[in-house]
């Protein structure tokens, strides 16, 4: 056992941001995730044309990766592990070897330029990885998980604007891991788990005021614009454009800092998000995206996962962007082009928390095609689109396909029972974001303004769940 006998937390945080598959609501147990990882071998050796076969992982073999004796596992079970638990080899705590003065849990850099996706069912809450549990009391930097949404905005803009709340010291790998677990609660759309984003902005911008030694200076500042990309992502979904703004800025500003251009075009697409919530702004925020996408593609880590993903989601958010300024040629020239790039990543993946993949393409073809007001060219997508492709962590991704049909069937007033249905299945995919997302308020509006009871018996009761009041 000796000095890498160090606990691997990121692992066992990984595993446990998992649902059990028996439907109890626990967390997935060991055992759970070494029958998902050969399950997963099982089908990949099928697809290469190899003999079926039990890939051997066990119980066993998982906890002793959990406890640290083992660091590096095969080729197979590294590919097993990242497919299950949907992130990268460094967030689940594998390398090679351990140098000798490394801390407990900082990792080395990974050796290859190579990540993939992320999972949903972990909490963000105290900043340590081995209690992330709804229970955790609130703090005074803390947002009101039972909030409204402006309640939140104002929550969310003191904490980013104001930092007056005295500095928390986090250590850096408490941080990386609440970070993973933030952006797992907001890709299921468990934005009460977000209450301690607060906690984690301050944390951030301490670790950085303290000047770590030189070799530390771009984790730092890669987990810093991590924790911005996050804020701003939660700001953009509560309509709330300029703060969405200005978090995506200081993520661009410490990803060039950590001279991280992936991270920096992320940046750029978050930027491109909240131009897009501003009246008026969406020729903007296309140029930005298309911008950024051109940059990614000169560079020479283009070809790999992380950077295809970054260039596939810059095209898509330009995509949707062009079409709401009501330029069709562009928007599908976009289009095509992060379709091109998703046939090319041969995957529906999570690379960068960006969700890219040929699914995901699909569903912004149906977001364009909605903001073109092409609704029937939407209905047709629709039938073709298979969410059950997309991993698992993305709710907020497979509910949006209904937020948009709802949007699309809404434009006639005798289809608003339609509309009515894809609100309630959205609702049920991701039942808190009803209450937190401005397009699916504004659109309970609008049908509570022509509503016709008899026709759409449960739409008083969705707003009221919506916290939507005044018709």
């Amino acid at each position: 056992m000796g000095r890498d006998s160090v606990p691997n937390s990121h692992l066992r945080a990984a595993r446990k941001a998992l649902r059990s598959p028996s439907g109890s609501g626990r967390p997935m147990s060991r055992q759970e995730l070494a029958d998902a990882c050969n399950a997963e071998l099982a089908s990949m050796y099928g697809r290469q044309g190899r003999r079926p076969r039990w890939a051997g992982l066990t119980e066993k073999a998982i906890g002793a990766l959990e406890r640290g004796e083992i660091r590096w596992p095969n080729e197979d079970y590294r590919w097993a592990l990242c497919t299950v638990l949907q992130t990268d080899k460094r967030s689940l705590g594998l390398y090679i070897d351990r140098p000798d003065n490394a801390k407990n849990d900082e990792l080395p850099e990974p050796t290859e330029p190579n990540s993939r996706h992320q999972h949903k069912g972990m909490t963000l809450a105290h900043p340590r990885p081995e209690i992330y549990e709804p229970e955790s009391p609130q703090t005074s930097q803390s947002l009101d998980a039972s909030g409204s949404p402006s309640q939140w905005r104002a929550g969310l803009r003191r904490a980013v604007l104001a930092r007056d709340n005295g500095q928390v010291l986090l250590p850096l790998h408490e941080l990386e891991a609440a970070l993973q677990v933030g952006n797992l609660a907001y890709q299921g759309a468990q934005y009460s788990k977000l209450r301690q984003l607060p906690v984690l902005i301050n944390g951030a911008e301490s670790l950085f005021a303290e000047q770590p030694k030189a070799v530390e200076m771009p984790r730092v500042a890669r987990a810093a614009s991590g924790v911005y990309l996050l804020a701003s992502k939660l700001a953009a979904k509560l309509g709330d454009g300029e703060l969405a703004w200005a978090t995506a800025d200081r993520a661009r500003c410490f990803g060039l800092i950590a001279a991280d251009p992936a991270r920096t075009a992320i940046a750029a697409y978050q930027t491109a998000c909240a131009l897009a919530k501003q009246p008026g702004r969406a020729a903007e925020a296309e140029d930005v995206a298309v911008t950024a996408a051109e940059a990614i593609a000169g560079h020479q880590l283009y070809r790999t996962p992380a950077y295809l993903s970054a260039y596939g989601a810059l095209l898509l958010h330009a995509a949707v962007a062009a079409a709401r300024h009501a330029d069709t040629r562009s928007a599908w020239r976009h289009l095509r082009a992060a379709e091109s790039a998703a046939d090319e990543l041969g995957r529906n993946g999570n690379e960068l928390w960006t969700a890219f993949g040929p699914t995901n393409v699909r569903l912004h073809q149906i977001s364009v095609a909605v903001a073109l007001h092409d609704n029937k060219q939407a209905l047709r997508l629709a039938d073709q689109l298979d969410t059950a492709q997309l991993p698992l962590t993305l709710a907020s991704r497979r509910a949006q396909a209904h937020l948009d049909l709802a949007v699309a069937h809404s434009a006639t007033d005798s289809s608003t029972p339609q509309a009515m249905l894809h609100l309630l299945e959205y609702e049920r995919l991701v039942p808190e974001a009803i209450k937190l997302n401005a397009t699916a308020a504004g659109l309970i509006t609008k049908l509570l303004r022509r509503e016709h009871p008899s026709r759409t018996p449960g739409l008083r009761a969705l707003a009221d769940r919506a916290g939507v009041h005044d018709a």
